[in-house]
């Protein structure tokens, strides 16, 4: 196969892993569980690795690469996550004093 092909399989694997894996609202409500981890993927996440794997046939080198990103973008949405607990912790804190009860 041709690297443009392979390029192009690459960059429909990372596509469809950055869809599956898009931070919603539900990601940002679901409760702090501590699920096991697998060098830094949660063990529910190692399952749609290997899917997209097996799906788009991708080489060791190219599988490297989708592992790699995927700790990236989960791990940068588990930091915005918690960024954005914190800022809204803060600003019911605030809030809840200006008007002298919680909410």
């Amino acid at each position: 196969m041709d690297i443009q092909t392979r390029k192009s399989i690459l960059w429909d694997a990372f596509e469809e892993l950055k869809t599956r894996w898009g931070a919603d609202e539900k990601f940002l409500e679901k409760a702090d569980e501590e699920e096991l981890t697998v060098d830094g993927l949660p063990e529910s996440k190692v399952k749609d690795l290997l899917d997209l794997r097996e799906k788009y046939q991708l080489d060791e080198l190219e599988f490297l690469f989708i592992v790699g990103t995927a700790v990236g973008l989960y791990q940068g949405q588990k930091q915005v996550k918690e960024i954005l607990l914190r800022r809204m912790s803060a600003l019911n804190e605030f809030v809840s004093s200006l008007i002298g009860r919680e909410l």
